[in-house]
């Protein structure tokens, strides 16, 4: 390998590492913002609004009216190195334009469960159940 190469690896890194601490944009006002909020052993991410890939996974915004939620729960193993994938939704039909929501991600023992609160904490709904896969 020549030396520019060599110095390009380092760089990349450098570029992933600074664009994954990228500052959350502004809400959109004539969207509704859904947040989330997760238990510190996990890392809930949110995947698809009604089928359709996020590009970033740290939050959802959409437009006025229902919609389908889909995130994924990573937890950490207990006492090795094994990390669970977990997949689980959320159907809501009242979503208001510049309102923000949050999925407050909740764990006892091996039962996961998401909430979507409002911005007063109210609870609006909850996933069912996760399917869960061993990583």
């Amino acid at each position: 390998m020549s030396s520019k190469t060599l110095l390009l690896i380092p760089m990349l890194g450098l570029v992933t590492l600074l664009s994954a601490c990228a500052a959350v944009p502004k809400a959109d006002p004539n969207e509704a913002w859904i947040g989330l909020q997760e238990d510190p052993l996990s890392d809930l991410m949110a995947e698809r609004v009604d089928g359709k890939r996020l590009n970033d996974g740290r939050y959802f915004e959409v437009t006025p009216g229902s919609h389908r939620l889909d995130m994924t729960l990573y937890v950490d193993g207990m006492g090795d190195s094994n990390q669970e994938e977990c997949q689980a939704h959320i159907d809501f039909n009242q979503f208001k334009a510049g309102e923000h929501y949050k999925l407050v991600e909740t764990s006892l023992g091996t039962e996961y469960r998401v909430d979507l609160e409002d911005t007063h904490g109210k609870q609006l709904g909850k996933t069912k159940d996760f399917t869960c896969l061993a990583g």
